[in-house]
């Protein structure tokens, strides 16, 4: 079972470049999906062929220190090639826009970007990137997505020839070219809520009360960014209590940790707001934009049956990023009845870099060796 984990995985992360290589090489090519498909294999490569890394460890830690390095001013140039002034997704707009309300002293969810859309995100996403803000390039919060994924790599201890082989898939992936060109960040977002579980397991060897305390400040936060991101938390605290790691009364108290925590981060912007926060808010905006609400929380109640599939500290990364996945996929299924494939795919109906969502957790389990992270035990 195992082994078809880590296939899956690898052919789920493959499966999401070739869809951004297919939707983005059709417009100078009309052999995309033949270019598509070649790159793939290429791409498969990078792990097939992990085990034939034979480098001395100081030299695997500079490797990965000059290939992160190099992307990061490889992104410098393209910000330069790809001006925000030709970039057709607006998320930056829409973290420049939410701010500008703010600074102006306006209701911060009725800004709209610069193509119309208003802010769907959660208020944390926005405090995140206010220094970007500030830097007036968000291109740089793009590229924390790869820096924090790579840090959570090297929190979790994987060996360094994996982490190679995880930083080139990464380097070397057209949604990660995407994703920087766009100034987009679903990827810094979701590494961030993966580095947000490795930091719930191996809080365990600390006192109770400061891990319960720390995780709900971590979580609450986390979650006052992106709705769906609630799904790798609840295949997370259905683990823990399956597992015994966590009790119901250690449950209950984290939860309400999290969610005074969650609360407090609307405070700065419903302030002399509230009656426009009753009738416009991201739990409205984002309920309403991708697809019908029933449907998402359909997908979220979906979650629960993880319950049965959990057996193993790495099966919360595998499933959190398989009923991620299985959430996206029901969103393009919805919109490709709609509106047909073609809208969809390549009109752009669907956007498919909320696929990005699951490529942290999967990426993390086929990194990953199997073992019990400190504190699980004694947690018991």
């Amino acid at each position: 079972m195992y082994k078809v984990k880590i296939i899956s995985s690898l052919f789920i992360v493959v499966f999401i470049n070739f869809l951004f290589l297919a939707k983005y090489t059709v417009r100078f090519t009309n052999y995309s999906l033949l270019l598509s498909f070649v790159i793939s294999i290429i791409y498969c490569q990078f792990y097939f062929y992990r085990d034939k890394i034979k480098l001395r460890e100081n030299y695997r830690n500079k490797i990965i220190f000059f290939a992160v390095l190099g992307y990061v001013l490889f992104s410098l140039l393209l910000f330069q090639l790809f001006p925000l002034s030709g970039v057709n997704v607006d998320r930056y707009s829409v973290i420049t826009s939410f701010w500008d309300s703010f600074f102006q002293s306006k209701y911060v969810y009725l800004s709209k970007s610069h193509q119309g859309n208003m802010p769907g995100p959660m208020p944390f996403y926005f405090i995140l990137a206010l220094p970007f803000y500030f830097m007036h390039e968000l291109g740089y919060f793009s590229i924390m997505g790869l820096i924090v994924f790579v840090l959570a790599l090297k929190y979790s201890k994987v060996k360094n020839n994996q982490l190679i082989i995880g930083v080139m898939m990464l380097i070397g992936s057209a949604f990660l070219f995407w994703e920087t060109v766009s100034r987009s960040n679903i990827l810094l977002n979701s590494s961030l809520v993966l580095f947000s579980l490795l930091i719930f397991m191996k809080s365990l060897s600390i006192v109770k009360n400061k891990h319960i305390l720390l995780n709900g400040l971590i979580i609450g936060l986390l979650l006052s960014t992106r709705n769906v991101l609630i799904i790798p938390y609840i295949v997370l605290f259905l683990y823990t209590l399956k597992a015994k790691i966590y009790s119901f009364t250690d449950m209950i108290k984290v939860s309400l940790i999290i969610l005074v925590v969650f609360a407090l981060t609307f405070t700065p912007f419903v302030v002399n707001h509230y009656q426009e926060f009753l009738k416009i808010n991201p739990f409205i905006i984002q309920s309403s934009s991708l697809m019908p609400s029933w449907l998402s929380f359909l997908c979220v109640f979906f979650t629960i049956s993880t319950l049965f599939f959990t057996k193993s500290y790495d099966d919360v990364f595998y499933f959190s990023g398989l009923y991620l996945l299985i959430t996206i996929l029901t969103y393009l299924a919805y919109h490709i009845c709609v509106d047909g494939f073609h809208n969809a795919f390549y009109k752009s109906n669907v956007d498919i870099s909320y696929f990005l969502l699951c490529i942290p957790f999967f990426m993390f389990y086929l990194l990953f060796e199997k073992k019990t992270p400190v504190g699980i035990s004694s947690a018991k």
